[in-house]
């Protein structure tokens, strides 16, 4: 099965267990399609069940299961840490057991009655080639297992299989708590087609509608509540209220409270002076937490079908985040060849009709900014992805923007609206200065304005070797531009071995070190020196020497290297050769 087909197979896995949540099918019916969607979205799986645990005889239960004889398997009741699925649910922990031998070890710890139902109720009468299984846990409290086999189909099944099924955990204990909830009920009935209409509504909502804007949209008006929704940094993302004036203690609340929001995994209130203003719940998928939902106008405590729709819409919004990651993961990959083409200079049809789509044809001149932030996880989507979205958010007003990100960092190709290429510099710097209030631990470096989308390859290599350079001299200055390297950007053009030929000639005569590790004292003095622009009394104070020592020194080095420190030619060549030899010793 290729990688496209699986992903989409079990985003619909998602959906169909998210369905399921306001499923009128019986308990045991809702289990069995829950295990025949999961089994079919994992190609190596031919075999499953799900057990419960029942709290009356304190045994675990096999509620339905695919491939295994059903009036065999119903006489099966696992104890706590008896076999693969009992030690599961014992530990809290998930499994994956590859390879025949190893999995009949792990069973070993079953009584000799329940493996012989076992043996009898598979279609096979064999052990498994491979196993996984992960417990259900539902608000901290272990309901039962799902367990996956692998009896006939080649390979063995792979972490990355293991990590889907326990994400789709969550949603099946949702299913499991919420059936079990409302069938039980004399009224579930009327209940259940209401939460399903609501449900289904909420889920439109965000399919035929404005995304994650039309489902808060239709979140508030079922709930009769305002709705807010802030991404992990805590930036205020969407909301359906006109007054926003308790957003800041909101985001104080979640910031002292998000680790009880996360371990509850429960919609908390959020009180303000022993007043209950607001609840809050962590909105959580297979990646970890993606968000918070906050609640206006709830009474407490919350009625049982509005917290349902609430905790719907936040698995809703953990869904449509696999789908949107998965699409930013694309489109970064996109960017990735786009830049690459730019830099050769292959400016196809195919490549002015990506560039179209940012606006960077009506753009009049162009320039590439690095901004490395060492904080930052590229592997992190939602936090690059806000990063990409606030470069953006800060620069278009005068550029068109297109971000590409990377290990190295993040390029930014900025596309002038006006013509005023003079004032480039200044008006990029002014901006890049409100980005660092926000993304304070970066570093931007700014390339030279380039009129041509064929020679932006100049300006790319104007802000990578900035942004080298300044890792390389660790310097202070947060926002560096080509003015800053100067001449020496044609000096780190070099390959290293010419950097060295080059020292050589010019600094050759006083490379060599002396005897018994002592210091080179006229190296020190040549680049003291230097540093201090060639001030002799600044120079002499520095290395705690006496002036005429300095001038001693001095003399000696125009002797040795035939150089006159008057001649300004033979001056800039020491200078770009002091530059280079000192950038060499620090890597």
């Amino acid at each position: 099965m290729n990688q496209e087909k699986e992903l989409l197979l079990r985003l619909n896995t998602f959906i169909q267990v998210s369905k399921n949540i306001t499923s009128n099918k019986s308990l045991k019916q809702l289990i069995q399609s829950i295990i025949e969607e999961v089994i079919n979205a994992i190609d190596k799986a031919d075999a499953g069940f799900l057990i419960l645990w029942d709290e009356e005889e304190e045994l675990l239960k096999i509620e339905a299961a695919v491939n295994f004889k059903e009036e065999m398997y119903l006489k099966n009741k696992l104890q706590i840490g008896e076999g693969i699925s009992g030690e599961v649910f014992a530990t809290g922990k998930s499994t994956l057991i590859n390879g025949e031998q190893q999995i009949q070890e792990a069973m070993s710890s079953m009584r000799n009655q329940s493996l012989q139902y076992y043996l009898k109720s598979t279609v096979h009468s064999y052990i498994p080639k491979s196993c996984m299984s992960v417990p259900i846990i539902h608000q901290q409290k272990k309901i039962g297992i799902l367990t996956i086999d692998n009896f006939l189909n080649d390979g063995y099944f792979t972490e990355d299989e293991l990590t889907f099924l326990e994400a789709i955990g969550s949603q099946i204990a949702i299913s499991i708590v919420t059936a079990r909830t409302f069938l039980e009920q004399e009224e579930r009935t009327k209940q259940l087609e209401t939460i399903l209409t609501l449900h289904n509504q909420l889920y439109e909502a965000t399919v035929k509608g404005n995304g994650l804007k039309a489902l808060f949209d239709k979140l508030a008006t079922i709930i009769q509540g305002r709705v807010f929704y802030f991404d992990p940094l805590l930036h205020l993302e969407v909301t359906n209220s006109r007054s926003i004036e308790n957003v800041p203690y909101y985001k104080q609340w979640i910031q002292h409270n998000s680790e009880a929001l996360v371990i509850s995994q429960q919609i908390l209130p959020i009180k303000k002076d022993n007043s209950i203003i607001g609840h809050a719940l962590a909105v959580q998928s297979s990646f970890g937490t993606i968000g918070y939902l906050l609640i206006e106008g709830l009474e407490t405590p919350i009625e049982i079908t509005k917290e349902l729709m609430i905790k719907h819409a936040s698995s809703i919004i953990a869904i449509e985040q696999i789908k949107y990651q998965e699409h930013y993961k694309y489109e970064k990959e996109e960017k990735g060849k786009l830049l690459s083409e730019l830099l050769q200079q292959n400016l196809t049809s195919e490549v002015q009709h990506s560039l179209k789509k940012y606006g960077m044809l009506d753009a009049v001149y162009y320039n590439i900014l690095a901004i490395k932030n060492e904080q930052l996880d590229f592997a992190d989507f939602q936090s690059m992805n806000i990063f990409e979205q606030t470069i953006s958010r800060m620069f278009s007003k005068d550029y068109y923007v297109i971000s590409f990100p990377s290990y190295q960092g993040t390029f930014v190709l900025l596309g002038s609206r006006t013509e005023h290429a003079e004032d480039s510099l200044s008006r990029i710097t002014l901006t890049a200065e409100k980005f660092l209030s926000i993304y304070s631990d970066s570093h931007i470096s700014i390339g030279r304005a380039v009129n041509s989308l064929q020679h932006v390859s100049i300006s790319y290599t104007d802000a990578e070797l900035i942004s080298l350079e300044a890792f390389d001299s660790k310097t202070s200055k947060q926002i560096q531009s080509f003015r800053d390297l100067g001449i020496k950007r044609h000096l780190l053009e070099l390959n290293e071995e010419e950097q060295h030929y080059f020292i050589k000639e010019i600094l050759g005569p006083i490379l060599s070190t002396t005897e018994n590790g002592e210091k080179n004292e006229l190296m020190i003095t040549l680049n003291t020196y230097f540093y201090c622009n060639k001030n002799v009394v600044l120079t002499a104070k520095t290395l705690h020497l006496h002036q005429n020592s300095v001038y001693y020194r001095l003399q000696q080095l125009q002797e040795k290297l035939n150089y006159n420190f008057d001649n300004v030619e033979d001056i800039s060549n020491i200078d770009a050769a002091l530059f280079l030899y000192n950038r060499l010793k620090k890597r």
